[in-house]
């Protein structure tokens, strides 16, 4: 299971894009996150440009899946157990992550199966 910035793990620099301008403006060593922005993912996906995506819809995560996306990140439970069975099922490159604030939700993710956390707080 993948634990991303974690205290105890080498934390991340976590960007939240919003523009293509944020994206040329990125360094290597940046995490970029995109929303379910299918342009921006495109554009990255052209540019081999690592990112990652929140998704909230299954379809739109299917397509992020087919433009690149490194990591599927979801605050919902639910929706990221919906999103690995698809992984499984259909052998993702796509990793699917449970943003979580607290370590105690670490444990919850492993017991569900999905591929790990990132610590983030908006």
């Amino acid at each position: 299971m993948l634990i991303l910035n974690h205290p105890f793990i080498k934390p991340l620099q976590l960007v939240l894009i919003k523009s293509k301008e944020d994206i040329q403006n990125s360094l290597p060593t940046d995490f970029l996150i995109l929303d379910e922005n299918l342009e921006l993912a495109k554009f990255c996906f052209e540019a081999n440009v690592e990112y990652a995506s929140m998704v909230t819809d299954i379809t739109k995560a299917l397509l992020l899946v087919n433009l690149g996306a490194k990591f599927l990140m979801t605050r919902d439970l639910q929706i990221a157990r919906d999103l690995q069975h698809l992984a499984e099922t259909y052998l993702f490159d796509s990793k699917v992550l449970l943003v979580i604030s607290k370590e105690e939700e670490i444990k919850e993710a492993a017991k569900k199966g999905i591929d790990g956390v990132i610590f983030w707080k908006l």
